[in-house]
Formats: structure tokens, C-alpha cells, sequence
């Protein structure tokens, strides 16, 4: 996105008295460079923050995890595993023959294989119990941090002895035989690599570790230089910093749904290339959508404060409606702050209550939110001091009802309609009003411009106009 020279629906003097628009065309391309840049920073930056926050956060790895197990189609895949591995790795028909009477073994072979659907559903069932998925997630933070030790180089015994790491469903195979009746020798024979899902090889410690530097500079890095653009871009806009604040929103907002369509599409190509059969896709496609929810929660983010943005530059803009906002705030932040204020951390608290993205239920965002309404409706209520020093309480609506009264008079009377305009060139009927009516009209033009329903140059053409007409 990028600024254009003019913007309909009026002027914006107050800038251009102060600073007249001399950007240049070389200017102007530098500032359309610099805001597609600092938009593809923000977008690269948020995957960068996205990694930073899932892979090397404990905390955020097992709640993942444990939201993993409560799907109920990667709770199946789990489960099928589990008695897979149990099946795999254990006799199970040796065992039970084992702890049958001799009259009974024969029915071993046939128990065993029955007894596998009876497992399935009962491993369903057991990993859905709130104390097994509370040591799940107990088990994933352990994990999670042994992961992150080895990736940050903090772990030189797991680097150099080439282990890799794995998540370890064997205890919870063990309790699942326990749960099925099956004999404690099931347990006790399970190997010790039996139920272990790999996630790091030892030759890709090293590979990971160089990544993991990398995204954690890019996750303080790349912010932190869109943002320092997108404040150049307002700043080198001479005569225009409302509307280049305003193709920043803009540029956010774009920003934040790279991320979401980009998710989107990674999304697709990744689960076609794990889901190897069509039995297995909707766990694979729980797994993507549960395992990146961080990053659409960014995404949402990045797109809300863009929105933000965009109505503080409208706010502060010069079309009609942001101009008669303003009007009717002036008197409000001049001689009732308090109270202003007061609506203002009113909404706030209900935002933060509501909770519509993560960024609202975390302390320092919420704090950093405060802060920048706070010097937004500063900013704003100085604004409104300087352009609208004299205004009082009623002026807006009191300019609403006289453009609805002279609407109606237009209406009122034997049904003949208003007198029109003279042609241009002096043609047409020669008007005749009196001097109160032609007085009435024009103080009805004085007050629609003051409300900011006419502009200046609508309003001389109508008092030209006005003052044209023959009196009687």
C-alpha cells in the first residue's frame, strides 16, 4: 500500500498550514520501498516470533501437547500406537498362555487377538483421563526442556554423546496393560525403546542449534527495524503524516493476513506430506491447526493493531465525520477530562475482559495498550484544543438539527419546490427573497460548515451562490 497525493473528502489544513507538501517523486518511491519492506518485515517477524514462543518455551510446548491428547482424532492415532508398540513388542499371546490353566491355553492365540479392539478403545478412553493427561503434560515440559537445552547448547552430555530426544509414551504403556487386566510379565517385558517418538536426531543437533540463534535475533531484529520504517515513512511524508499513519494501518492489516494465508497454505502442502493415508489425515490436520494456533493468534494480533491504527489516523484525518468527531469531543476534553478519560479505561477493561486476542490476557501487552491509548487521546485532545478552542456542549447536534431543518423547509409550504440556483450566465427567473430569509439561509450555511458537513470551498460556492439571489 502506499500514500497517494490527494484524499477525497476534503482538505487537511491544518498540516498543510503547517508544512507545505513538498514531497518529492524520489521521496514518494523511497516511502512506497520502505513500507513494502517494513510489511514483509512484520509478516517474516511474526513466523520468527511464532518459532521463538512454541519450540523454545517449555510452557507453550506442553500446553500444546496436552491440547494434542484432548483431540480426539490424535488421541485415536495415540492410542493405536500404543497398543501397536504393546503388540509389537510383547508376545501377548505367550504371556497369556503363560498365565493360563493348561486346559485354557489353547484359547491364548484368540484372546490375544480380541483383546487388541478391547485395547484400542480402552487406550482411547485412558488417555482422555484428566490425571493420565496431566502427567502427559508433565512429561511433554520435561521434554520440551530437554529439547530446548540441547537447541541452545545448554546440554553438552546430550550433544556429545549423540543421544537424540524423544517423547517416552512407554509408563503410560505400562499402565495401559495394567488397566487392560493383562499380566504384570506384559509390562515388565515392554523394552526400554518400546512406545518412543523421535524428534530430534543426534546429526541434526547441530543444524538446529544454528537455526535456533538465528530466530531468536530475527524475533527482537526484524520488529523492531519494520517498525523503525513504517516511523520513517510518517515522518518523510511531509504535509501528509495522518495519511501515511494511515497506510501504515493499512500495511499492518496486510501483514497480518500474509501470516493467516500463509499458514493456510503451509498447512495444505504439510498434511498432504504426513497424511499417508486418509485414515490418518484428520489427526494430521488437528495436529497443524492445534501446533500453529500461536501463529494465527500473531497473525490476529498484527491485524487488530493495524485496524487500531487506522482509526487513530481517521480520528485525527480531515473527512467530514472524523471533523464533527472531533467537534463534539472538544468541549468534553476541555472542561470534562476526567470523565473522558474515565470512558475511555472503560473500554479498555472491557476489551481486556472480552479477551479477543492472547496480547489482551498477558500483563505487559495490556499495559503497553494503556500507554498508547493513553497518548493517543492526548495527542487527540490537544488537537481539538487547537482546532476548536470556542466550541461548546450541543454545537454538533445544534448544526445536525438546522441541516434537517433546512432539508425539511425545502419540503414545506403549497408544494412547490425551492428556488434553484441561478443558471449559469445570469439565466434563468429572477429570485426574489427578503432580507431575513436570505439572513436565515445564510446563517443555516455558517452552521453546517461549522459541524463540518460542508468544507470551505462548498461553503463559499453556496454563500456565493446565496448572495447572488435578488432581495425583495
Amino acid at each position: 500500500m502506499e500514500p497517494e497525493e490527494t484524499e477525497a473528502g476534503g482538505s487537511e489544513p491544518s498540516e498543510a498550514a503547517a508544512a507545505p507538501r513538498t514531497t518529492t517523486r524520489g521521496r514518494r518511491i523511497l516511502i512506497r520501498v520502505l513500507l513494502v519492506v517494513a510489511t514483509v518485515l512484520i509478516a517474516l517477524g511474526s513466523l520468527a516470533v511464532w518459532a521463538n514462543r512454541q519450540v523454545l518455551n517449555a510452557n507453550n510446548w506442553a500446553d500444546t501437547s496436552s491440547a494434542l491428547l484432548q483431540n480426539d482424532a490424535i488421541r485415536t492415532q495415540v492410542a493405536d500406537f500404543m497398543v501397536d508398540q504393546v503388540y509389537a513388542n510383547v508376545n501377548v499371546a505367550g504371556q497369556l498362555k503363560a498365565a493360563l490353566p493348561p486346559r485354557l491355553q489353547p484359547l491364548a492365540g484368540p484372546a490375544a487377538g480380541g483383546l487388541r479392539t478391547v485395547a484400542q478403545k480402552a487406550a482411547f478412553e485412558f488417555l482422555g483421563r484428566p490425571r493420565v493427561q496431566e502427567a502427559w503434560q508433565s512429561a511433554q515440559r520435561l521434554t520440551a526442556q530437554q529439547f530446548i537445552n540441547v537447541v541452545e547448547n545448554k546440554s553438552k552430555a546430550i550433544t556429545l554423546s549423540g543421544n537424540a530426544v524423544y517423547i517416552d509414551l512407554r509408563p503410560l504403556m505400562g499402565q495401559l496393560t495394567t488397566q487392560l487386566g493383562l499380566p504384570a510379565s506384559v509390562a515388565q517385558a515392554l523394552p526400554a525403546g518400546a512406545g518412543r517418538l523421535k524428534i530430534m536426531s543426534s546429526n541434526q543437533i547441530s543444524t538446529v542449534q544454528n537455526s535456533v540463534k538465528l530466530v531468536k535475533g530475527l524475533t527482537i531484529i526484524l520488529p523492531a527495524v519494520a517498525l523503525l520504517l513504517f516511523a520513517l515513512c510518517v515522518y518523510l511524508y511531509t504535509g501528509r503524516r495522518r495519511h501515511a499513519l494511515f497506510v501504515v494501518g493499512i500495511d499492518l492489516v496486510i501483514a497480518g493476513l500474509i501470516v493467516l494465508i500463509a499458514r493456510n497454505v503451509a498447512g495444505d502442502q504439510i498434511v498432504n506430506a504426513l497424511a499417508s493415508t486418509e485414515a490418518a489425515r484428520p489427526a494430521a490436520e488437528a495436529t497443524w491447526s492445534i501446533g500453529t494456533r500461536l501463529l494465527s493468534d500473531i497473525g490476529q494480533s498484527v491485524l487488530i493493531v493495524g485496524l487500531v491504527v487506522m482509526l487513530a489516523a481517521t480520528l485525527a484525518g480531515n473527512r467530514r465525520p472524523a471533523v464533527a468527531f472531533r467537534r463534539f469531543a472538544a468541549p468534553w476534553f476541555r472542561e470534562r477530562p476526567l470523565a473522558t478519560y474515565g470512558i475511555v479505561i472503560a473500554i479498555l477493561l472491557l476489551i481486556v475482559l472480552w479477551g479477543p486476542i492472547p496480547a489482551t490476557r498477558k500483563p505487559i501487552p495490556v499495559v503497553i495498550l494503556f500507554v498508547l491509548v493513553w497518548l493517543g487521546v492526548e495527542a487527540l485532545r490537544r488537537q481539538t484544543a487547537e482546532e476548536f478552542p470556542d466550541a461548546q456542549f450541543g454545537d454538533a447536534t445544534s448544526g445536525m438539527r438546522d441541516r434537517v431543518a433546512n432539508l425539511r423547509s425545502g419540503r414545506r409550504g403549497s408544494g412547490a419546490p425551492p428556488p434553484a440556483a441561478p443558471m449559469a450566465g445570469g439565466a434563468g427567473p429572477p429570485i426574489l427573497w427578503s432580507q431575513d430569509e436570505r439572513l436565515s439561509r445564510l446563517e443555516r450555511l455558517i452552521a453546517l460548515r461549522d459541524a463540518g458537513a460542508l468544507t470551505e470551498a462548498e461553503f463559499a460556492s453556496e454563500k456565493a451562490i446565496l448572495m447572488s439571489m435578488r432581495a425583495s
